[in-house]
């Protein structure tokens, strides 16, 4: 059996449309998969490869580089990846790193760069290099002639990781760019055409929709004319991409379609505005279906008419059914779901949304028609006009169009089924370089925020005494500030990153790790700064974690707790909840919730046990809920695809 890997087809020179990754019809036994990739899946083969990049360090002069990276790339672009070629080509990577940095790729890297060549995810403990692991399967796919998207969750991460690769990528004669939001067109056309291009998953995704939007706007004759003229679409391939944060972009988001639209002359009354707000507000609990396990609740249609006949002079607008359902049902969304300093902050007379996934802010994001004016005449603002949908697409639809994928994140294993199913793609766990040896010290159970936070600022004094520095991960903007009112109280000096603070991310990251330092962060899910920590602090027993909010999921868990005992450095971290969360709805129905609350007056310790062992076990009903959401929007987009394929825009 061949030991060789397909790299995809280089970039052709002027595609009219990005080529679309081939999907086998039939499943594919397990089995049958495993067999086929145990040669080149071998652990000894592995090894064997490790042992020759490091037999090869040294051996070539400074002016060899650039030549050798030229003979490697011509031999690649006959589309086989070998084993030796792999080897030569990770060899020259080392050494461009040894070179620019003054250090070597660690073998645990050096592992994790084979398997991202041979498109799988890699499962990389926080803190164990990614950005400059990701440059391994960047460059050699570059050197064949692919075109290369290295994709991250934020712009600052998009432009820092371009930043300190390029160096590197450029000793071999590759150029390497990014593609941020701010970005004019011309900018980004230029940055898309380097060898390595790294962005944002949004970014890509709306550049993209942008450019199908042109020619779905063009008859078929015009379009070729725009192409063969001045116009070219911004993202023309789709060879090879790597994505950070994998779990994040492919899991998290996927329910979640990125919708470009245009604003419309059409624009709802703030009077018809309140009045859905009102009648939400004060609607009879029968007027909506049971909620279901994601805490959605439906309007019982035929009970809607009595409802608006409650109003006293309604707008007009209520004549039209089909918008007043969907009104009153924004409106219940807007009030069940959707809570100022969580998910949305306001700015500048502006609703801007809050990723939660990393706490960002997404000013140039809104909501769907209906759900964005009710908040901003909730927030006592103009409501905006409409917007006319011009295109959408899933994050799952979008990344199974490339020809070869592969990705990166700590927290991986718990989904590696999904992924596997749904891009056709293994899973492979990389050890750590050095040994973890993080600690849990405390899990504990109260009934109020106010109690939670109360203690959760008696325990971050504590720790800092101990000239240990202090990590407090919140799920909003709002809890942040509150817990930054009881630091203040306590007289504890302290710094607060969440979704207004973002220009100073950089700076109050990098000093998190010094002796006593205390920080708030919303969530450190794709912030990619290593919090640095010095010999005192890791004598005194490195970076303590307080997790201080019932989190969807583990791996979110896992993601903010990670931050402590990286690289083998000590560290240790609590998970703190309150009863009263509002997020916790979602974990645990309003009777459990009660429930518990009566039994923690009898005994905490056996109470907090019991509680934490059942939010595990609805973590993982309800994400086994949201995989069944994910697959049948993803059946649903390629049911559309296939009934449009027979048009041009399809």
């Amino acid at each position: 059996m061949s030991g060789a890997l397909t790299i995809p087809a280089p970039r052709s020179p002027l595609p009219v449309r990005a080529p679309e990754r081939v999907e086998r019809k039939e499943k594919v036994p397990t089995f049958v998969l495993t067999a086929a990739g145990l040669w080149q899946n071998n652990r000894l083969r592995r090894k064997a490869w490790l042992r020759a990049i490091r037999a090869a360090r040294g051996s070539l002069a400074d002016a060899d580089l650039i030549e050798e990276a030229q003979a490697l790339g011509q031999l690649l672009r006959r589309g086989r990846l070998t084993g030796p070629l792999l080897v030569r080509g990770l060899s020259l990577l080392d050494e461009a790193f040894h070179r620019e940095t003054g250090f070597r790729y660690h073998d645990t890297q050096l592992m994790a760069g084979i398997h991202l060549c041979t498109g799988k995810f890699v499962e990389m403990a926080t803190g164990e290099g990614k950005t400059f692991t990701a440059a391994l399967p960047a460059a050699i796919h570059a050197l064949s002639g692919c075109a290369v998207h290295v994709v991250t969750v934020n712009d600052y991460l998009a432009e820092r990781d371009a930043e300190e690769t390029r160096p590197i990528l450029e000793r071999l004669g590759l150029t390497c760019a990014h593609v941020i939001h701010d970005m004019k067109e011309p900018e980004k056309r230029l940055a898309y055409a380097a060898n390595v291009t790294y962005c944002t998953n949004k970014e890509l995704v709306f550049d993209y929709l942008r450019d199908r939007s042109k020619e779905a706007t063009r008859s078929p004759l015009a379009y070729r004319l725009w192409l063969e003229g001045d116009g070219q679409p911004l993202v023309t391939d789709l060879d090879f991409v790597i994505i950070d944060e994998a779990d994040s972009v492919l899991i998290d988001e996927a329910n979640i379609p990125l919708i470009l639209t245009e604003p419309t002359r059409t624009t709802l009354s703030v009077q018809f505005i309140e009045q859905a707000v009102q009648l939400a507000a004060e609607a009879p609990e029968e007027m909506w279906e049971k909620e279901d396990d994601l805490g959605f609740s439906a309007l019982r249609t035929e009970l809607m008419t009595d409802l608006i006949a409650t109003l006293k002079g309604p707008d007009p607008e209520w004549a039209a059914l089909a918008l007043a359902e969907e009104m009153l049902t924004q409106a219940k969304a807007a009030q069940d779901r959707f809570r100022a300093d969580t998910h949305y902050i306001v700015e500048e007379e502006k609703i801007v949304l809050v990723d939660q996934q990393t706490g960002r802010p997404m000013p140039d994001r809104s909501l769907p028609f209906g759900l964005q004016q009710i908040l901003e005449v909730r927030e006592g603002l103009e409501p905006t006009a409409s917007r006319k949908t011009l295109s959408k697409l899933s994050f799952q639809t979008f990344f199974r169009k490339y020809h070869k994928i592969a990705g990166m994140s700590g927290t991986l294993k718990e989904v590696r089924k999904e992924m596997r199913d749904t891009y056709r793609t293994a899973l492979a766990a990389v050890p750590t370089n050095k040994p973890i040896i993080r600690k849990r010290q405390i899990r504990r159970l109260f009934h109020t925020t106010a109690e939670k936070l109360d203690w959760a600022a008696s325990r971050a004094e504590a720790v800092r005494a101990q000239g240990r520095p202090v990590l407090l991960g919140v799920s909003s903007v709002g809890l942040s500030e509150e817990l930054s009112e009881r630091l203040q109280d306590l007289g504890l000096p302290h710094d607060v990153l969440n979704a207004r603070r973002l220009e100073e991310e950089a700076d109050i990251v990098a000093e998190a790790g010094h002796p006593g330092r205390v920080t708030i962060v919303t969530n450190m899910a794709g912030r990619g700064t290593d919090i640095k920590l010095s010999a005192e602090v890791k004598a005194a027993g490195g970076l303590h974690v307080v997790i201080l909010d019932a989190l969807d999921s583990d791996r979110l868990d896992r993601q903010l707790y990670g931050r402590a005992g990286r690289q083998g450095d000590p560290g240790s971290y609590d998970i703190v909840h309150a009863l009263d969360e509002p997020e916790l709805k979602r974990l645990v129905p309003k009777r459990t919730i009660a429930t518990l609350s009566i039994m923690l007056t009898v005994g905490r310790p056996f109470v907090s046990k019991v509680y934490f062992a059942y939010i595990a076990h609805r973590r993982t009903r309800l994400e086994n809920i949201r995989r069944g959401r994910r697959t049948k929007l993803l059946k649903s987009e390629e049911k559309r695809d296939e009934m449009l394929s027979f048009t041009r825009r399809g």
